[in-house]
């Protein structure tokens, strides 16, 4: 799942950005933490956040068929 997301993600931000996804483990859930620089979030989220519900919507489909619940999150990298 981390590999969709990460390329789910290399077609919204550029080549030269650097991006990471952490993932986290819960009960029965899994947690995916998109990692962004400040100034890259605005691309991730998207207007009234539709780009990152988008981004949910695909994944818990792909999730779904594979019987597991995930959690998508934005976050700035460090």
């Amino acid at each position: 799942m981390k590999d969709f997301i990460n390329k789910l993600v290399s077609y919204i931000i550029p080549d030269e950005i650097p991006f990471e996804i952490k993932e986290e483990s819960g009960e029965g859930v899994n947690i995916y933490t998109i990692l962004v620089p400040e100034t890259e979030i605005g691309k991730v989220v998207g207007k009234e956040g539709k780009v990152i519900n988008a981004l949910r919507t695909i994944c818990r489909l792909k999730a779904g068929k594979d019987q597991q619940r995930i959690v998508l999150k934005v976050d700035k990298l460090q």
